[in-house]
């Protein structure tokens, strides 16, 4: 087996695999290449060797390299790799960070989501006080109406549920390129109203009606993925849509595909960023202008769940329909197609 440490000119560590016997070698090491009789690691015959330049330090330590001239001649092409090193390692960083960007980004979501629910109940001046006060005020104001108090716990609940699910796609996507999904049959509409009904206050206060219509399809899926999609489409529809409208979800089906239809009036999307807003990263000018957009992750993220269950993500945005308050919407459809098996 090959150990070896790779440190730029700036002292950061490319690539690293040594053992605690491996650094006192390397301590130990000022040549840069010969013979070691007895590897304190392996017990057995190796070489190793290092090469310092001005743009890196090399550190090489192997067993199947048969002569000293050609371990050298290893760890000198070793070391003129280091700036083409630089550049694959420093996108793999980046694309780590953007994967838990992206979870953090997600969990903060749901977490404020849970806070609001706590706060509509106790108000902040509230918790702020002694916990007998605390305690006191909230038995009297779960008495006050039990319902509104037992749908909050539900839906603090099921926003828990769905930060469980993010914890889960992040292992089984994120961090392995090989995704395993666990693809069931189930009921469309229920897996809707789950997801939905955690959303109830946030359009309830902006005095958006929401009309499910009655269907019946089962359709084969992964759960969590497809809860996440669910999660975000229906997050940006509380988000984004004018408040005294109407969301109208339906569906319906067509020769390969079952349609889960969302039509909407919400932030209107021009002509020119369309093509781009499936894309990570990317926020409408108008989400932008009212100051409402996250990490541009949403549609991102819908298109990406949909996408690894052999399903398509389809949003068709309308013409300026109304202005209000110098913010323009449009009618905007939504449709998720899943699949016929």
């Amino acid at each position: 087996m090959k150990h070896f440490k790779i440190i730029d000119s700036k002292k950061s560590v490319l690539a690293d695999n040594l053992t605690e016997n491996c650094i006192q070698c390397l301590a130990s090491c000022d040549f840069t290449g010969r013979v070691i009789p007895e590897c304190p690691e392996y017990g057995d015959k190796r070489r190793q060797g290092q090469r310092i330049t001005k743009s890196a330090s090399v550190f090489l330590c192997c067993d199947k390299t048969k002569t000293t001239k050609l371990f050298r001649q290893k760890i000198e092409a070793l070391s003129y790799s280091v700036p083409d090193l630089k550049i694959p390692i420093s996108k793999i960083r980046n694309e780590e960070q953007k994967k838990v960007n992206r979870l953090v980004h997600n969990l903060t979501s749901i977490n404020a989501h849970n806070i609001q629910e706590i706060y509509d109940l106790v108000p902040q001046e509230i918790l702020a006080q002694n916990w007998r006060r605390q305690l006191d005020f909230i038995k009297e104001e779960i008495k006050k109406d039990m319902d509104k108090a037992a749908l909050m716990f539900l839906r603090i609940a099921k926003h828990n549920t769905h930060m469980r699910s993010e914890f889960s796609i992040y292992r089984k996507i994120e961090r392995d390129d090989n995704i395993e999904l666990d693809k069931k049959e189930h009921n469309l509409r229920n897996v809707l109203l789950n997801t939905l009904h955690t959303f109830f206050s946030d359009f309830s206060k902006r005095d958006v009606y929401v009309e499910v219509d009655d269907f019946y399809f089962k359709v084969d899926f992964d759960y969590e993925t497809i809860q996440v999609a669910l999660y975000h489409l229906i997050e940006n529809a509380a988000k984004y849509t004018l408040y005294n409208t109407r969301v109208l979800i339906t569906a319906y089906e067509t020769d390969d595909w079952i349609n889960l239809k969302f039509e909407m009036t919400s932030t209107h999307v021009k002509e020119e960023e369309r093509s781009e807003i499936m894309k990570e990263g990317i926020s409408g000018e108008m989400a932008r202008k009212m100051q409402k957009q996250g990490d541009g992750i949403g549609m991102w993220r819908i298109n990406q769940m949909l996408k690894i269950n052999d399903c398509e993500f389809e949003a068709i945005f309308g013409d300026v329909s109304e202005t209000k308050m110098g913010f323009d919407f449009s009618k905007n459809v939504f449709i998720m197609k899943f699949l016929k098996y």
